[in-house]
């Protein structure tokens, strides 16, 4: 009867090998010869068949790095700058206003100049196509004195003269011209060529000028501005300012302008709010010197 053996790997690893011993031993008795020649080699040949096989350590997982933290952005450094203020849009400029122009008129003056009487016709023309003309004539007794003639013009902002004359027996003797284009003003009497302010008026386009400025907007206590260019290159802002009106004149709106300088001569204007604030009375330095004054005498439209 044989006797079942146990299995190797229920054995523990002392027991094995006395069994591999015992086994050997056996063999050699049955195969004397056979295991005289070779002992060695069966003895680790059956050793090693019946050690298990070598545990293999199993591999670990290597850590995982520890997880860097994340970068942060670096800290704003303190500017050393003054911080620039917000800089506002430009505000829009006002637009300048719609001038309302008389129609066409004829108005006659008394005229006092140089310490003498006369009379002095203001003739204001303007045409279906935009353009105008304003005459003013004058008259001591029989002398008829130097006439003024603007020509130009009339839009929204009221007169753009082109050219003003100075004449003596219907001729131009002296002569201002305005290139709106060319945004330049010349002088018949001066090689000055200067630059042309918006809105700059003559000798006597400035009349009506400043008359639609003060209806278009009448502040009381206001000013008024112009820029008026004359006969011999000069080219000036004329500031007006209301003034009380005399005993007199109760009705009107009293303007005075600013002084030029130590020599000025001065000039005031009586506007009539009635008449679309049309000058009824001007005055130029002193009229019984080398002034003169207009007064309104009568109107014919």
């Amino acid at each position: 009867m044989r006797t079942a053996l146990p299995s190797p790997a229920s054995l523990p690893r002392a027991a094995m090998v006395a069994l591999a011993a015992s086994l050997l031993a056996h063999a050699a008795l049955l195969s004397g010869e056979r295991v005289r020649e070779e002992p060695t080699r069966q003895m680790r040949a059956v050793t090693l068949a019946l050690l298990p096989p070598p545990s293999v350590p199993m591999a670990l997982p290597e850590p995982a790095p520890p997880a860097l933290p994340a970068p942060q952005a670096p800290s704003p450094r303190p500017s050393t700058r003054t911080p620039r203020p917000a800089v506002e849009a430009p505000a829009a400029a006002p637009e300048a206003p719609l001038l309302r122009l008389a129609g066409p008129a004829a108005w006659r003056y008394r005229l006092r100049q140089g310490g003498q009487d006369g009379d002095a016709l203001l003739e204001w023309q303007p045409q279906a196509d935009g353009r105008y003309s304003l005459r003013l004539t004058r008259r001591i007794g029989e002398r008829a004195l130097p006439a003024l003639e603007s020509l130009g013009r009339t839009g929204s902002a009221g007169l753009a003269p082109e050219r003003f004359a100075l004449q003596r027996g219907g001729q131009d003797r002296q002569a201002v011209n305005f290139d709106a284009e060319g945004r330049r003003v010349s002088f018949s009497a001066s090689p000055a060529q200067l630059e042309l302010p918006e809105g700059t008026q003559d000798r006597l386009s400035w009349w009506l000028q400043l008359a639609a400025l003060v209806q278009a907007s009448p502040t009381p206590g206001g000013r008024w501005r112009v820029w008026v260019a004359g006969l011999r290159g000069e080219l000036r802002e004329w500031v007006f300012e209301a003034v009380d009106s005399e005993p007199d004149d109760v009705g009107t709106l009293h303007l005075r302008r600013q002084p030029l300088g130590p020599h000025d001569p001065g000039v005031e204007l009586w506007l009539d709010p009635a008449r679309a604030y049309w000058p009824v009375r001007l005055r130029q330095g002193d009229p019984e010197a080398r002034g003169y004054e207009i007064r309104l005498a009568d109107v014919n439209s």
